[in-house]
C-alpha cells in the first residue's frame, strides 16, 4: 500500500481550519471473490480530535453488486455518491466517517454476489462538512458530469471501465491509473478555486461497454 502526503488548507466557518490530506493508497489488486471484504490496517491520518472525518473512494469489481454497509475503523460509513456500470459489474463509491483513529480496518459489503477486485484511496478530512458541495454519478461514454466547487474546496474523483487498459480525465488532475484492463484510476485536486458547474470527464480507452464514475467536492464546516 501506497501513502500520499499531499495537503491542502483553507479557512473554516467555526474557526478551524480545514485541511484535507491524501492518506493510503490501495493500488488495484485481486482476491477469492466475496460478499464482504476486510482490507487492515488501512491509514485513516494522524489526526485524533473530533474535527477529523476520513473520506474513502473506491472501486470494485468482478461481480459488484449493490452496496450494502462499510464501516471504517468500526464506524458505520455514510454512501455519498455511487454508480453502478451498464453492465453492473463495475461500481464506484465516495464514502465518508467520522473517527479518531489514525489506522483501522475498513470493512466493505455488498448486497448480494461476490466481487474480487478493488482499489481504493482514503483521506483525512479535518473542519469540513460531512455534507458534499456537490456530487457526480455517470456511466456514460465518456463518463463526465459538471460539479460546483467552493473556494478553496476538494474534489476526488474515481472511475473504473472494463475491456479499456487505461483513463483519461479532464478537470481533474490523475494521481493514479492502474494502465491495463480493467481500467482503474484516481484524479483529484486541492486549493481550488470556486467554481460553479466544473465539468470532470474521466475517458477510457477504446469502447468498453462497462464505466462508472462517482465525483464529490468538499468544503469547510
Amino acid at each position: 500500500m501506497f501513502q500520499n502526503n499531499l495537503l491542502m488548507a483553507a479557512a473554516s466557518a467555526g474557526g478551524g481550519q480545514f485541511t484535507v490530506t491524501a492518506e493510503e493508497l490501495q493500488p488495484f489488486f485481486t482476491f477469492t471473490g466475496t460478499v464482504s471484504k476486510t482490507f487492515s490496517d488501512v491509514d485513516l491520518g494522524d489526526d485524533t480530535s473530533d474535527a477529523k472525518h476520513v473520506i474513502l473512494a473506491l472501486a470494485w469489481g468482478s461481480d459488484a453488486t449493490a452496496f450494502s454497509s462499510c464501516t471504517i475503523a468500526g464506524v458505520t460509513a455514510t454512501n455519498l455518491v455511487t454508480t453502478a456500470s451498464p453492465f453492473p459489474y463495475q461500481r464506484t463509491i465516495i464514502l465518508i466517517a467520522q473517527t479518531t483513529a489514525t489506522t483501522g480496518d475498513i470493512v466493505f459489503t455488498q448486497a448480494s454476489g461476490g466481487f474480487g477486485g478493488a482499489v481504493f484511496q482514503t483521506f483525512q478530512m479535518l473542519n469540513g462538512s460531512a455534507t458534499p458541495t456537490d456530487t457526480i454519478s455517470n456511466n456514460a461514454m465518456p463518463s463526465t458530469g459538471t460539479i460546483d466547487i467552493v473556494a478553496g474546496g476538494f474534489c476526488i474523483g474515481i472511475m473504473e471501465s472494463n475491456t479499456s487498459a487505461t483513463l483519461s480525465w479532464i478537470g481533474l488532475t490523475e494521481r493514479y491509473d492502474r494502465g491495463s484492463n480493467a481500467a482503474y484510476g484516481i484524479a483529484y485536486d486541492m486549493e481550488m478555486s470556486a467554481e460553479t458547474g466544473r465539468t470532470v470527464t474521466a475517458t477510457p480507452s477504446g469502447a468498453p461497454g462497462q464505466r462508472a464514475l462517482a465525483v464529490a467536492s468538499f468544503g469547510p464546516a
